[in-house]
């Protein structure tokens, strides 16, 4: 089991894969007469994708977490895998895409969630 949080909420997952993409961002200044190029750097921003299992999770719960990543908020906090601890940023949150699994007369089981929770701010600035 994984523990995947937001907005202070603990759901015990299964996440099936994660995947950590650095993005350095910098100010882009140009090329001098020499033709070196410059830029100032801002900063490194961390953005995570994952794919969530559903199996560990109550239908009710799936259904929980779903509506708050699905909320019309500018951002939401969230703690994820970092190295060998966590980290905690503000994040834009965008869902990719769910599957239904079982799909019966009263009873409809959801998964394989696509999370992808992009930093609105730098985790590690320029020193």
């Amino acid at each position: 089991m994984s523990l995947f949080v937001i907005d202070g909420e603990s759901y015990d997952v299964g996440i099936i894969k994660v995947t950590r993409t650095p993005n350095i961002e910098k100010n882009k200044l140009g090329a001098t007469l020499d033709g070196t190029y410059h830029n100032e750097p801002i900063g490194t921003y961390f953005d995570y994708t994952f794919t969530i299992n559903s199996k560990a999770l109550s239908v009710s719960d799936y259904d929980a977490l779903y509506q708050i990543l699905t909320a019309p908020v500018e951002y939401h906090t969230v703690t994820v895998p970092y190295g060998q601890s966590s980290i905690t940023f503000d994040a834009d949150i965008s869902v990719g895409s769910d599957e239904m699994l079982v799909n019966y007369s009263n009873f409809r089981k959801w998964g394989q969630l696509k999370v992808v929770c992009k930093s609105i701010k730098p985790q590690r600035s320029v020193e």
